[in-house]
């Protein structure tokens, strides 16, 4: 399982200002960034659990994820769409006084591509990044097993 940690405070910077301009703050929903030591998505926004929310009292609050290895090495721009992604998955139903988050696969993706046209190749590159970090660890490990053996 993924270790969970304190977000550096840039990050956390971005993602507050990204959040205060979807309009969900002025409805009372609040924001928790964490990071991440390993993840499938660089950023994901999740609602809180049952269990949560029993114990903050309900509070409405959105759960951002952010796998940190990979946000760092992508651009601001790439960066801050992401972010904007994650978080279009966020609604609240005033009807039902409910929040929402979609987790359908496509919903993100086909909402981003009205907005940024680039939006696709950014998922490609945040995925290829995941990749590339898995393979690096996968390297890293070896080379500290062969260490291992010769000493």
């Amino acid at each position: 399982m993924a270790k969970i940690f304190e977000t550096s405070s840039d990050i956390a910077e971005m993602a507050e200002k990204t959040f205060n301009e979807t309009g969900l703050p002025q409805i009372g929903i609040r924001l928790k960034v964490m990071s991440l030591t390993k993840a499938n998505t660089i950023v994901k926004a999740c609602k809180a659990s049952a269990t949560t929310e029993f114990l903050t009292h309900g509070d409405g609050t959105v759960h951002l994820f952010i796998y940190e290895t990979a946000f760092d090495r992508l651009s601001d721009d790439m960066k801050k769409k992401l972010l904007e992604g994650a978080l279009s998955n966020v609604s609240y139903d005033d009807e039902k006084d409910k929040l929402n988050v979609d987790n359908s696969q496509y919903g993100e993706l086909i909402r981003m591509r009205r907005k940024y046209p680039d939006y696709p190749d950014i998922i490609e590159t945040s995925v290829l990044l995941i990749e590339q970090i898995a393979e690096e660890e996968k390297e890293k490990k070896a080379a500290e097993k062969e260490m291992k053996k010769k000493k």
